[in-house]
Formats: structure tokens, sequence, C-alpha cells
């Protein structure tokens, strides 16, 4: 069972409403929509667009969106695809002419139609009461008045100083030449202008205006993305997935996104009695590890975009196909794993108001500071999502016009009996559908507020350098060293990182019961949960 006391943070507490996101000017901006009678769609606009202005490399109006929203009144899980798709040239033989065997990790080739902005404007439509205009006012004033930098921002600024050669992008993050030291205000006159912009004319600005003009002239030499992509792009609202796990139904964001990675592991792990292995044991961290790499070696094969590719989703799914997949898991051994053949830097956060919506939103530029390309004038830093096709023919992501390419992003919401249980989302690139697995069965299994959840150790599997192993594991050293000794008797690649480690993620999330939200926001982040 959890130890009482375990978290570093009180978890927070609400009865009419709670925000946990991943900066506090962030929270209390959506708080403040509740309090004024929003609903959650309102605020997760309002947070998100504090958060596109304070934690610029994580997330911006330059990236992709998606949410899971929970609504009340019909007591079941809407999904929002805010993703954007590839330009129309982006073709194989494109990458040929220009003598490229991969798609590039940065730069105008990465870039894929920004798809937030038209994804804000969907939610808006279909579950909010606000005006765009006014829920963008607390984000314009940051940008035009600046901010205090925090140490994450600066880090990620200096460390982009050495291999970002964008000139616009130098100059709004490197003021002066150099990185913002924390608490040095960050300016960005541009960003308040667009997002002005944007509140006077609506999504179009990004899509056949201002800003999309100068996208599509930036990109123009280097890039796929015409103007007519631009204008092309739309969001959809579709059904989420989701499966059973200990009387629950877990709900994620279907493919493009990994979502379905983290429902393929926790069927894996229902077939084991985890509330039964004290937390964080050996036999507890084995076997979330081995269920992790079966579901990862499915999802590498099998995830893309639906559109262009068949992709199993309802095999996948099958409790049968899980019980095949569970038998190649060694409770005693390390394995590596392939994949099965079946039948047939980001930010995210959740919000819940008074009416009992609840809303769980991913957004992202991919890697930090995604494509680190900023058009002139707009200050808006565009993602570089389109690194994530392949130049396979054979494989469901292979670069094409106009396809979405696959995302690691994904966010999740938990009901019983058709109504919410938690709502929960990470940040954390490769790695968030592991975090989503050990976050939901910290609660599910082992009982714990969202709080503990969140801070409880957690682990990546996965090389950070070229020479190292695929399958090495970083596991942050909370945990007791004669678990790392026993890991490693069992065959695992472990090494101990710092105890809250940021690689790991930075999660949030929102537990309901007895009339209460309860909120945990990651102290591996900036961020905070608050109620009211």
């Amino acid at each position: 069972m959890p130890q009482i006391g375990y978290s570093h943070r009180p978890v927070a507490m609400g009865r009419r409403g709670m925000v946990a996101s991943n900066h506090p000017y962030a929270t209390l901006a959506g708080v403040d929509v509740l309090r004024a009678g929003g609903t959650a769609a309102d605020a997760a606009v309002a947070v998100n667009a504090v958060l596109a202005v304070t934690q610029p490399y994580c997330c911006g109006v330059g990236g992709d969106l998606f949410c899971l929203y929970y609504e009340a009144a019909a007591r079941r899980v809407h999904f929002l695809n805010g993703a954007g798709r590839s330009g129309s040239r982006a073709t194989l033989a494109e990458l040929q002419r220009r003598g490229w065997k991969e798609i590039p990790t940065q730069g105008p080739a990465t870039v894929s139609a920004p798809g937030c902005v038209r994804g804000w404007a969907m939610l808006l439509d279909r579950f909010g009461t606000r005006p765009l205009g006014e829920l963008l006012r607390p984000a314009i004033r940051y940008a035009r008045e600046g901010f205090p930098t925090t140490l994450l921002v600066s880090q990620a600024a200096n460390e982009g100083s050495g291999v970002f050669h964008d000139p616009e992008w130098r100059r709004i993050f490197l003021p002066g030449g150099a990185a913002p030291r924390p608490g040095t205000p960050l300016v960005q006159a541009d960003l308040a202008r667009t997002l002005t912009d944007l509140a006077e004319q609506g999504p179009d600005l990004f899509y056949r205006g201002r800003v999309a003009a100068a996208i599509a002239q930036r990109l123009e030499a280097e890039g796929f993305l015409t103007p007519d992509d631009l204008a092309a792009h739309t969001g959809e609202w579709d059904e989420p997935i989701s499966t059973t796990y200990r009387g629950a139904t877990v709900y994620e964001t279907p493919p493009p996104t990994q979502g379905l990675a983290a429902l393929i592991a926790l069927n894996l792990l229902e077939g084991f009695p985890l509330s039964r292995l004290a937390v964080h044991s050996a036999d507890h961290l084995h076997l979330l590890i081995e269920a992790v790499k079966l579901a990862y070696a499915d999802r590498e094969r099998w995830i893309g975009d639906p559109a262009h590719a068949r992709v199993p989703v309802g095999e996948l799914l099958d409790k049968a196909y899980a019980d095949r997949r569970r038998r190649g898991i060694d409770p005693k051994k390390a394995q590596a794993h392939t994949f099965g053949d079946p039948d047939g830097d980001t930010t995210g956060f959740v919000v819940a108001d008074a009416a009992g919506n609840v809303v769980s939103v991913i957004q992202s530029l991919f890697n930090s500071f995604g494509s680190a390309v900023v058009p002139p004038g707009t200050g808006v830093v565009l993602q570089n999502r389109g690194r994530h096709f392949t130049t396979d023919p054979a494989h469901p992501a292979c670069l094409a016009p106009r396809k979405r390419p696959f995302h690691t992003l994904m966010a999740s919401i938990v009901t019983k009996d058709d109504r919410p249980l938690m709502g929960f989302a990470t940040m954390g690139g490769n790695g968030q559908a592991m975090f989503h697995v050990q976050a939901l069965t910290n609660v599910l299994d082992y009982g714990m507020d969202p709080q503990e959840a969140i801070e409880r150790p957690r682990f990546l599997i996965g090389a950070f350098l070229p020479d190292e192993p695929s399958d090495m594991i970083r596991l942050e050293r909370r945990v007791p060293a004669r678990v790392f000794s026993a890991l490693s008797r069992r065959g695992h690649r472990v090494t101990p990182v710092a105890e809250f480690f940021h690689r790991v993620g930075h999660a949030h999330a929102i537990t309901v019961g007895d009339g209460t939200y309860f909120g945990g926001a990651d102290p591996r982040g900036d961020g905070a949960a608050l109620g009211f």
C-alpha cells in the first residue's frame, strides 16, 4: 500500500473546479476562467495559451493538439484530433532529389501544418461559452510584458544556442546573444501581436491570413508546406480508443498517437496481481518494464495515420491477443520483445469544471523548440512533427503528402460506470506511454492520490546517446539500491538517475471522488494544481 505522507507536495483539492498544468500562471488563468463560470473547454484554451508563452520550448501555437473531453451531460468521452498534416511536396521522390536518405530532425523540412489554433476553435465551438479573444488576454499580457524566465526555459534556450541557427529564433530567445537567466523577463513582442490578431480575426489568421503567409514564405525554399496546404487544414472530432482495467474504462487518444501502446500494456498487466506486489519492488518494476517493452514493439510496427494505412486497433486491444502476448513475459528474466501479429518536448494538462466536465489536453512542438524555425514577424515557433515520418514504403508512417505523422502525444481519461475517475496527461516524448502506465497503475492498483501517483519514482526505457543500448533503463534513484541489483540480476540494463529526473515527464492529473476534485502537479517541472 502507498506510504502516508510520501508526497513532497500536498494533493490539491476543490469542489467546484480544478486545474493542473505545467506553469503557475497557466493554472491561475484557468482557475480564473472557471471561477467566472467558464467551462473546462474555456479554461483549457486559456491555460494552453499561457503555456504557449511561458513554455515556448515545449508547446505553442505553431504545434499540434489532441484532447479527450468528458461531457458530463452525455456521460461520454470525445476525442479531438488537432494534428496537422505534411505538405503536398512531402514525397520520397523529393527527399531523393535533395540527396537525403532520411528526414532531418530539425529545420523547415520537419514542419507539418500547425493544428493547435484550429483545435482551440473547434473545442470552443462545441463545448465553450467564452469568446476566444477573452481567453487569450492573459497570454497576450505575458507575451507583451514578459514573464520571469524559469530555469527550464533558460536551460532549453542555452542548449539550443549552439545548434539552432534560425535568425528569428536567436533574436527572440537569445536576447543580447545569450539565453536569459532565470528570473529575467522574457518578452515576445511578435507573439503578443500574433495572439492579439488571433483574438480579433480568429483561427483563419494561421491558415489563410498574415501568419499563414509568413509560414509559407519561410518554408518556400526548404520546407514541404504550401499556402494551399495551410488553407486546407482541418481538425476532426472522433472517437477515443479504450480498454477495461480493474473494473474501470481507460480512454486514450487513438492513432496516429501512441495512446494505443498504453492500453496494450494495461491489457498485459491486467493478468498479473500488481496490488499484491510491493510498489516499486523488483517484482513490480520487472512486470511493468516487460509489459511496456511488448507494447512498444507493437507501437513501432503498427501505428500510423489511419487515413492512409490500416491500423489494427481492435485486434491489438483484444483481450485474447493480450493473453497470447502475456505468455512472452518471464517473471524472472528480462527479454527482448518483437512486435506481435494480431488477428484481422510537450505539455499536458487537465481541467475539471463545476458541471463535472473533464478535459485532458496534450499540446506540443515535439523536440525542444520544435523545428527551431520562427517565421519573421510572427513570434511563432513551428513544430518538427514531420521528423517522425519514415522512409520505409511498407510502414504505416511512411512519408507522403498531406498525411499525419506518428505522434508521441497522448492524453487519458478514466471512467467507471460512465462517470469520470481521472484525467491524466504528461510531456515526455517517446516515454509518454510508459509514464501513463506507471501513473495509472499507481492510482488504479495501489489507490494513490494523483500527487503521490505523479511523484512516485518513474523509469524510462531508451537510449539517449548513439552508442547506448536501446534497452537502457533510467530509474530514479529514490528506489532502494537492492531493487537496482535485483533488476540487474534479471538481465535489465538499469542505471540510477536524479531523484526527480526531468526526462521522465512532467505529469499532471485530476481524480474525482466524493464530490471533490483532487489535483496533482509534477515537481519535475514548474507546474501547479489549484482547486476551489
